[in-house]
């Protein structure tokens, strides 16, 4: 009966490591809307193995003759709005610390525009990158904030080069998915301003941020959620935001007539909203509400990381210099998919191999464990695509490294079997003996999965996932009694 038992549950263990295998190499179809769609996801692989999107930036050589206000000492503060421009106003305004809205009314009233004390009227030609602007050191500072801005989004592999002439950008990025996000990151300012919406003055900008961040919250209307933009300014910002919101005010006079002041929050020169206050807002803090909220998660969830992203890159230093997308090319990999083929096939073939060494020299229990070999293998390719890790030449040599300790495990352990039928024992006596000679492979993968480089981070995360699935998985088929 006992005998029984072990046939059945190890009939059982061999099915699932068959079914998971099946799965890691064939695939997990199901039928979407008539058609089959694999749901697992793709491998992340590197740029040597994945081919390279080589984008091509230069400055921005557009200029626009427009009427500006300049201060006392005939520096740019801001565009002259013309008395017939208006602004379409967001359905959403500014709201507290508890999210209550900060104004109650969005339409806005034609007022007569007033000009602003202690500045000038002048029309100049405004340049995207004036003369002064283009030198040596402002192309290394867009290079580092680039370079700062493609981290934030877990960017480790990229090339960046620089012309110190022209100071023209190729940045050579995988191809992926992010691709369209990763041209944002460098073509955008990252400008930031709240500007007065009668006359186009600038009351508040990036000089005057000290911290932004994401968050996300019911909606006013309670029409699902609602992500937001959360600004806290420095000390002279908070002063002026006061200020601002004592002045930006709904007011009536005697006769009953209601007249509104309005301030446009901008990024890049785009309107995120236009909004007047309702209180004062004297801690410094300002919660912008962002798109439409939403009661659909995917939507929500684009939404909030767009916030997000927006968000780093207004805690990080502006763009000291425009750039527009000059071009934008493919460069295949020369790691073609014959050779990625045969590759596989090769190592498919070596495992075999050493598969009918241990069946023909361990018999039964040779091949137990020769299919447990290929299940750990199958499930270190499902950790490896939903755990993102990027495969690059060096993480396939890793690879490489871990299936071995995982043969020599399973070599080691029939060997020990031959000496002494207390299962136990032998199982415990081979897991010390292994772990203790690979302690520095062990290091090397703790110490390399943290560091940034692409080329080192992958070797780790590799190494660790190797190391911590075999010591898993072995456990696990010990105490379901498949290790006899």
């Amino acid at each position: 009966m006992e005998k029984n038992i072990k046939r059945i549950k190890t009939i059982a263990v061999v099915l699932i490591i068959l079914l998971i295998t099946a799965i890691a190499f064939c695939g997990l179809y199901f039928n979407k809307q008539g058609v089959w769609k694999n749901i697992l996801p793709k491998f992340s692989y590197g740029m040597e193995l994945d081919g390279v999107r080589e984008l091509r930036f230069i400055l921005d050589t557009s200029e626009e003759e427009k009427e500006i206000y300049v201060d006392a000492e005939g520096n740019y503060a801001g565009d002259v709005v013309k008395k017939d421009e208006t602004a379409e106003n967001t359905e959403a305004g500014l709201v507290d610390e508890e999210g209550k809205p900060v104004n109650s009314d969005n339409s806005q009233e034609n007022s007569e525009q007033e000009n602003p004390e202690g500045y000038t009227k002048e029309t100049r030609t405004v340049k995207a990158n004036e003369d002064e602007q283009i030198n040596i050191n402002n192309f290394e500072k867009a290079k580092k904030i680039i370079q700062e801005r493609l981290e934030t989004i877990d960017l480790y592999e990229y090339n960046i080069r620089l012309d110190n002439i022209t100071g023209e950008l190729v940045v050579e990025v995988p191809d992926n998915q992010n691709i369209e996000i990763q041209k944002s990151l460098i073509t955008t300012i990252g400008k930031f301003e709240i500007i007065d919406s009668q006359n186009g003055l600038i009351l508040i900008d990036n000089s005057n941020i000290k911290k932004v961040s994401a968050t996300y919250g019911d909606s006013q209307d309670g029409n699902g959620y609602q992500a937001y933009l959360v600004v806290q300014l420095d000390k002279i910002g908070t002063e002026k935001l006061k200020e601002i919101s004592k002045n930006y005010i709904e007011t009536t006079d005697e006769a009953g007539n209601t007249s509104t002041k309005y301030v446009s929050v901008e990024f890049d020169d785009n309107q995120i909203l236009e909004t007047y206050f309702g209180e004062e807002l004297a801690n410094g803090t300002l919660r912008v509400p962002i798109g439409q909220a939403s009661q659909n998660y995917e939507e929500f969830a684009t939404n909030y990381n767009n916030i997000i992203r927006i968000s780093k890159m207004l805690s990080l230093e502006k763009m000291p210099l425009s750039y527009k997308l000059n071009g934008d090319n493919y460069i295949q990999s020369y790691v073609t998919d014959e050779i990625k083929l045969v590759a596989i096939v090769s190592f498919s073939i070596i495992v075999l191999i050493i598969s009918i060494v241990m069946i023909i020299k361990h018999k039964a229990k040779g091949l137990k464990l020769a299919i447990s070999n290929v299940g750990y293998i199958a499930i270190l390719t499902l950790i490896f695509r939903y755990t993102n890790v990027m495969i690059t030449f060096n993480s396939l040599i890793a690879l490489i490294g871990v299936v071995g300790i995982n043969l020599l495990f399973s070599f080691k352990l029939l060997d020990n079997l031959k000496e002494s039928n207390d299962v136990k024992t032998v199982f415990v006596k081979t897991m010390k003996e292994l772990y203790l000679a690979i302690i520095p492979v062990c290091i090397i993968a703790i110490i390399f999965t943290f560091m940034s480089g692409v080329v080192i981070s992958s070797i780790g995360m590799v190494l660790f996932w190797g190391i911590a699935i075999q010591a898993l998985y072995s456990a696990i088929l010990y105490f379901l009694g498949y290790i006899n």
